[in-house]
């Protein structure tokens, strides 16, 4: 529950322009503005915002705050938005007044102020950098650090500090909502690629620390670890990249292969893995989907790196992993075996034992859902449409058009692989569309271009997740670029997305405005990774990283459907003239980079369903397509420390309902050496869950958002028990020998 002030008639600048006034001016304006947000107040207190984006404090400031206090039964003091708040509610408190409660997201309200969503859309590049560095830096580097600290290594607190402030440094409202000028986005960039560097390399480290306390493989096999940087075990298909070492690329170099981070052991060229087993010693199902020559460095602390000449092997594995921990396989080399017949790679379809997916000649999808027989029809078509807003509102030209890879011209389609693990398509489509927008900005150029479209689409044996890979290169202006899922339910009255700490419900389709409004309402909203839509026995869940934008289209024929936004290209940081906002939402300058020219590679999945899902449920579908499990080879371990077993988990989690609660966080304590655990309910029920860890709990606290102790937790048996009511988050400190 948080205390709201309703939106004062100014805006959040209600002060601002009050110090600009002559005295006795000022002084009438003052009174005007201190008595309009008195007769607001629940408890007469008043707050006055002084400052706007781009300005310094005023000079007159103090003299200003002087003379409102100097009226009559009115005391003014500079002060700060936590003051003010801790000041409301302990008159509130003491006075037991009983303030109105709002239920929602508060994501209306255009018939006074501007929602500005069109920012989910603007620079979509932006948004999938921050998604990508912002999920790797929460869900994984630092769960692996934790891991690797409690293993024994130096945590590295200055490595994530850095990558943490880079990233936050990105997080100024223009900046990560891509409505600024460009020069400003190009900076972005760079800091996306200074935390992404970080965060992969301090990955990279963290694994091979784990990696280091277990036993090497073997001869004649590859030992691998596979970690699960989740509070819920795992068990479904994850990428493992093995790479065999031939030779030496510098062949007159010679040193002991003992000095390496990992096992320098060379395999005859075309060897290939036999088998894989697990800790326990059962065969691990695994597919190579492909294998490819490069020249990698073998790193060493104490000596320089070696060139070493590899055949990369990615394969698919299908795995189960404990909650919180890894487990370590090992991969037999051999010669590689005769080929066998393999299934036919031609056609235009690929299944497993959930799905079966064909590709039109337009290259939309034809999806059965084996489990419930039902089918969807045009999943994947790509439409496009005008667009002559700005970055912060999209506005259709007044004379539109709508193109649309359905029953366009032929797509390519071919089947990449067909295997017993995994089966993948690859669809290529040119869509013609208007290079731009009419000079008068009422339409779309006579004059076209091709937007060329590549999809691989990916289905893994046992899972109904569609993985897809989308690849565009963006050669057209003023238009706005969409993927169509259709949820095979003719009626859909409301859609779930995800927010920080929870699920949020949305109608499907909002009011349609009256009279004129100072912004027009729109059905497109937000989502962190899944949004779902369909009714009570037919659906589509759509996962998405980074692509932030959808929106529930209505039935036009018999089914209604999910628009994912995966560009929107316009020139001008804001205009006056649009049709769906009135006035200006900033300095009118143009803006070349936001129209997105160029190549652009994006990552989202499809899950057709029968009966909605739970947002627990949600949740992990939404972490896991963020975060899966990490891989990394086996190095020359164990150094130092204690070993860990073949199998390992650092700390497990008992729910009831089972995994009912969603991780939020899991790390190192930032300023003593203990754990810290988040979690959250997204659901409406009660859960109660039980935590245990490794090494036995001596202590146990309560904390707030920031980590500080609020009250301690018992420790019984060995594990913390917490009641999580519905849609709260609580963190846990946990302290162990």
């Amino acid at each position: 529950r948080t205390l709201l002030l309703h939106f004062p008639r100014e805006g959040y600048c209600n002060a601002f322009r009050l110090p600009l006034l002559p005295p006795p001016v000022r002084a009438l304006e003052a009174a005007e503005v201190v008595e309009r947000e008195r007769a607001r107040s629940a408890v007469g207190a008043v707050l006055l915002m002084a400052g706007i984006d781009h300005t310094e404090p005023h000079p007159e400031l103090l003299t200003l705050i002087g003379e409102i206090g100097g009226g009559e039964g009115v005391a003014a003091a500079l002060s700060t938005l936590p003051a003010y708040v801790g000041g409301v509610r302990s008159a509130v408190a003491a006075r037991e007044i009983a303030l109105e409660v709002v239920h929602g997201e508060l994501r209306a309200g255009e018939d006074y102020s501007n929602l500005l969503p069109g920012v989910l859309s603007a620079r979509t590049y932006l948004k999938k950098s921050n998604v990508r560095a912002q999920a790797l830096l929460e869900k994984v580097v630092e769960p692996l650090a934790l891991f690797a600290w409690l293993a024994g290594e130096a945590h590295p607190t200055g490595v994530l500090a850095y990558a943490w402030k880079t990233l936050i440094e990105n997080h100024p409202h223009d900046s990560i909502c891509g409505c600024s000028i460009d020069e400003v986005h190009d900076e972005n960039d760079t800091r996306f690629a200074r935390v992404l560097q970080a965060a992969e390399g301090q990955k990279t480290r963290s694994l091979r620390h784990l990696a280091r306390r277990v036993e090497p493989a073997p001869e004649g096999s590859v030992r691998f670890l596979v970690v699960n940087t989740d509070i819920h075990s795992f068990d479904g298909p994850v990428d493992v990249i093995v790479d065999l070492p031939v030779e030496s690329a510098e062949p007159g170099r010679m040193l002991d292969s003992s000095l390496f981070d990992a096992p320098l052991a060379f395999f005859p060229r075309g060897s290939a893995i036999l088998a894989i087993t697990d800790p326990e010693g059962r065969d691990v199902p695994f597919q190579e989907i492909r294998r490819e020559e490069r020249i990698e460095q073998w790193t060493s602390r104490i000596e320089l790196p070696l060139a070493v000449r590899v055949e990369r092997l990615h394969l698919a594995c299908a795995v189960s992993l404990p909650s919180a921990g890894f487990i370590a396989c090992d991969a037999l080399v051999g010669a590689r075996p005769a080929p066998s017949r393999s299934p036919s790679a031609s056609g235009h379809s690929i299944e497993n034992d959930l799905l079966r997916i064909e590709a039109n000649d337009d290259g939309t999808l034809h999806v059965l859902d084996k489990r419930s027989g039902a089918s969807y029809v045009n999943v994947l078509e790509v439409e496009d449409v005008g667009d002559v807003g700005d970055e912060y509102n999209f506005s259709p030209p007044a004379n539109d058009s709508r193109q649309a890879t359905r029953g366009a011209r032929r797509a390519a389609i071919h089947v990449l692989a067909r295997g017993p693990r995994r089966s993948v398509l690859r669809v290529a489509t040119a869509l013609e569309v208007p290079r731009a927008a009419t000079a008068d900005r009422h339409g779309r150029s006579a004059e076209t271009t091709t937007l060329e479209t590549v999809i691989e689409i990916e289905i893994d044996q046992g899972s109904p997740v569609v993985g897809c890979r989308l690849k565009v290169d963006n050669r057209a202006s003023d238009h706005r670029l969409r993927v169509l899922f259709p949820t095979g339910a003719r009626a859909v009255t409301e859609s779930r997305a995800d927010t920080a700490f929870g699920v949020a419900r949305r109608a499907a389709q909002r009011f349609v405005p009256t009279a004129a409004m100072p912004e027009l309402p729109v059905n497109a909203a937000p989502l962190q990774s899944f949004v779902d839509a369909g009714d009570a026995t037919r659906g589509m869940t759509v996962l998405s990283e980074g692509l932030m934008e959808y929106e529930v289209l209505p039935a036009a024929s018999d089914t209604a459907t999910i628009g994912l936004t995966v560009l929107r290209s316009v020139g001008w940081l804001s205009r006056e003239d649009l049709a769906t906002r009135r006035g200006n939402a900033g300095p009118s300058l143009p803006t070349p980079g936001a129209q997105c020219l160029g190549v652009h590679e994006f990552r989202f999945a499809f899950v057709p369903r029968a009966e909605p899902p739970s947002e627990a449920e949600l949740c992990d579908l939404g972490r896991r397509f963020l975060a899966p499990p990490s891989a990394v080879v086996g190095t020359n371990g164990p150094a130092g420390g204690s070993p860990l077993g073949r199998r390992h988990s650092f700390l497990t989690l008992d729910c009831e309902p089972e995994a009912a609660v969603a991780l939020s966080a899991l790390k190192k304590a930032d300023d003593r050496n203990s754990v810290i655990l988040r979690l959250f309910n997204p659901g409406d029920r009660p859960v109660e869950a039980r935590v245990i860890t490794a090494r036995p709990l001596t202590a146990a606290f309560r904390t707030n958002l920031r980590e500080q102790r609020q009250q301690p937790a018992e420790v019984k048996d060995g594990r913390v028990t917490l009641a999580l009511g519905p849609r709260k988050i609580a963190t846990l400190d946990l302290e162990s020998h």
